[in-house]
């Protein structure tokens, strides 16, 4: 079942003390890099100007090849709530009249739950191939063991780019002030050699490599591709069900013939935030609810 058909519980209309679409399946996002047409240039953004002299083996450094093959660039696991392929729900009242049919009160109990019963499949989602810049920028930054506060070993996050994501990859080459390749007569350079010749020749200040050294980007087109991990869902059991309890105040406003609605809530199983796997989730679940609504929950 594609993602966008999926079920999503909370709200006024289905349990009151959650919120919109506040009650589905987790899943982890896993996102690679497929890049194509790539080149060793000497700009890092802007139309590529190729680097004469460089073995073509360069440009192979930054071309990627999606979730699977030879040269995997993947970056940081996000998640997402993807909905149920399953929704059950119960809304329980009992109404009092106070002022004829102008103003009741209803006591209410709203159960259920969004979650998988059927597909649990990992989906897959690529975009367009697009120019690396200014695509790969707009998708924020990676971090990876090689770029490190030295002696704290606290990760550095750095631009994505063709040529910072090889970089992950190499831990043996060279990386310069601008997270891009060196090179020196036309190969690439290791960062042992890079260090030694800083030791012994200094750096030059417009560039912060030593004499005869130059930066390379690759550039190219990328495309991302996006891994849901359905079969790794969190929350996507039928005993993940929510509920709310509680009473709201109805005021029918006439002419136009629906009620205005008072509603406090009590959660008796909102989720407290907490760190799974390393990664923190904010669910914004609270015990008790007060809030306004227009319009019948059925």
């Amino acid at each position: 079942m594609p993602i966008f058909e999926r079920f999503f519980l909370g709200d006024e209309f289905t349990i009151r003390g959650y919120n919109v679409r506040s009650i589905s399946p987790i899943a982890p996002v896993d996102t690679f890099i497929t890049s194509q047409n790539v080149v060793a240039a000497e700009n890092p953004s802007g139309t590529p100007t190729p680097i004469p002299g460089l073995p073509a083996a360069v440009a192979s450094l930054g071309t990627f090849t999606g979730a699977s093959g030879s040269n995997v660039a993947r970056l940081p696991r996000s998640f997402t709530s993807i909905g149920g392929d399953t929704q059950v729900l119960a809304n329980l009242e009992y109404r009092i009249p106070i002022i004829g049919d102008a103003v009741s009160i209803a006591a209410f109990a709203d159960v259920g739950n969004a979650f998988n019963l059927h597909t649990k499949g990992d989906q897959t989602f690529s975009s367009n191939f697009l120019d690396d810049q200014p695509f790969l920028s707009t998708i924020g930054v990676i971090s990876c063991p090689r770029f490190n506060v030295p002696g704290t070993g606290v990760l550095i996050p750095v631009p994505v780019s063709l040529s910072s994501l090889a970089l992950c990859n190499n831990n043996n080459l060279a990386s310069s002030g601008f997270f891009s390749l060196v090179a020196r007569d036309n190969r690439v350079v290791s960062q042992s050699e890079l260090e030694n010749a800083i030791r012994l020749d200094g750096t030059d200040p417009s560039t912060g490599l030593p004499p005869g050294f130059q930066p390379v980007f690759l550039r190219g087109q990328a495309q991302t591709n996006s891994v849901v991990r359905l079969s790794e869902s969190l929350f996507s059991k039928f005993s993940d069900y929510r509920s709310s309890l509680g009473m709201e105040v109805r005021v029918q406003v006439p002419v136009i013939n629906v009620p205005f609605r008072l509603i406090f809530a009590y959660n008796p199983n909102a989720r407290e935030n907490q760190v799974i796997d390393g990664f923190p989730f904010f669910f914004n679940e609270k015990k008790k609810v007060i809030r306004f609504s227009v319009g019948r929950t059925f």
